[in-house]
């Protein structure tokens, strides 16, 4: 018994051969993703004690950076680096193959904020990482009981004004209700008394008279 070829027409032979290449090209593609895995999202430590944090990838490092977002203020910590053991600071940073962890000994404020992560093995990638920092002190306000406060000096001043002049107001009042009130001006001339008149001048008069 003989057996036949199989065999399709031209067009239909090139349709498959393309399936093939893309099928094997896709394959390929998958095998080299660098598919990284991070920690995810925010890491919470007490001021003090020491925290890692950690990307990893399937294929091996090529350059590795790490950047801290602190206070709106960008700090590279380790730019563009490859395999082995770095360290900066209080910051240590372990690269080997695909793995790569960032350990910081004895957490302050300043170590606080958002780890900006560029990786790059077969492609580049971007993972944030955020580091928050509990128990820390809290600066205390500076005390405003030693000095005077200025507008407490405003008010007692415009007070102590205001006083003084309703004070002096009315002493002018007691003046004239005194002025208005009092005998007119006596003179005694030869043991008699004068009082002024009308027209100014003065004319005598008696205690006894009526």
């Amino acid at each position: 018994m003989q057996t036949c070829p199989l065999e399709f027409p031209g067009p239909i032979s090139q349709a498959l051969g393309a399936l093939l290449l893309l099928a094997a090209s896709l394959s390929a593609q998958n095998e080299g993703w660098d598919l990284p895995t991070c920690t995810e999202g925010v890491v919470s430590v007490s001021q003090g004690k020491n925290v890692a944090m950690s990307c990893n990838i399937s294929n091996t490092f090529s350059l590795v950076t790490v950047t801290l977002r602190h206070l709106r203020e960008n700090k590279a910590i380790f730019h563009n680096v490859s395999q082995g053991h770095f360290s900066r600071d209080d910051w240590q940073l372990w690269v080997q193959g695909g793995m790569a962890q960032l350990l910081i000994k004895g957490v302050r404020d300043s170590h606080a904020g958002l780890y900006m992560w560029h990786l790059r093995g077969r492609q580049r990638n971007n993972r944030n990482i955020t580091l928050e920092v509990s128990g820390s002190e809290v600066p205390s306000a500076p005390s405003t009981g030693s000095g005077p406060v200025p507008g407490v000096i405003a008010a007692v001043s415009i007070l102590t004004v205001a006083v003084v002049m309703f004070a002096c107001y009315m002493c002018r009042r007691s003046r004239q209700r005194q002025e208005v009130g009092c005998p007119a001006p006596q003179d005694e001339r030869g043991g008699e008394s004068w009082v002024g008149t009308g027209d100014g001048t003065l004319s005598p008069w008696n205690a006894t008279d009526p």
